[in-house]
């Protein structure tokens, strides 16, 4: 269990970064991507005790996704997006919760809080694409492609987690917008009560 977060960061980096890079250059389809989205899943699962109500939440989920991408042929729903979500809130939530209870800093906690910035962007681009579901309307895309939404929602999650924001998409419905505004707030938030965690450990140590 020790050297999973190190798995899910590696994951995350290979997804969410590898990932769009490769459907770029004509290597991936958005088929390829979405398998190894799952590839997040589950090093989420084995984050969670194996005894704990995380992980039989999760391994439920995740068996209900697999099921449904395997009945529709990958073929994204609300139902899976909503499926996703909850597991990465649970991730995230398992992570959290360690850091705040951790005394030391190691390699195992800062490859954790790195994962939970990077699992932030993911949770919004997910609910950025709940949101397209149910109003396809809600943003703004110049040179829209229908083929690479997935990409574009990743895109624009990430450049708002982290307040850069290029322009070239914008939230149009009044949902859109504030879900935006609180993502952008959400990522500096997290950075701030990080830094001050780690600061407050640094002296802890010192202080031995």
């Amino acid at each position: 269990m020790k050297y999973v977060n190190h798995y899910l960061l590696a994951s995350l980096f290979i997804v969410i970064f590898i990932g769009p890079m490769a459907f770029d250059i004509g290597l991936a389809s958005m088929l390829h991507v979405e398998i190894l989205f799952l590839i997040i899943l589950i090093s989420s699962v084995f984050l969670h005790q194996h005894n704990s109500n995380a992980f039989k939440v999760t391994v439920i989920s995740l068996s209900l996704v697999l099921l449904n991408n395997f009945a529709f042929d990958f073929n994204q729903s609300l139902f899976q997006y909503v499926l996703k979500l909850l597991i990465i809130s649970i991730t995230i939530f398992t992570l959290f919760r360690e850091i705040i209870k951790t005394q030391i800093i190691d390699p195992h906690i800062v490859s954790g809080a790195i994962s939970i910035y990077i699992l932030i962007g993911v949770f919004w681009y997910l609910l950025y694409m709940v949101l397209l579901e149910i109003n396809p309307e809600a943003f703004h895309i110049s040179k829209f492609n229908s083929s690479s939404v997935t990409v574009e929602m990743v895109y624009f999650s990430f450049t708002t987690l982290t307040t850069l924001g290029y322009g070239d998409i914008t939230p149009v419905s009044y949902t859109a917008k504030m879900w935006s505004i609180t993502e952008a707030v959400t990522g500096v938030m997290f950075i701030a009560v990080m830094i001050s965690r780690l600061i407050a450990l640094l002296k802890i140590k010192d202080l031995d």
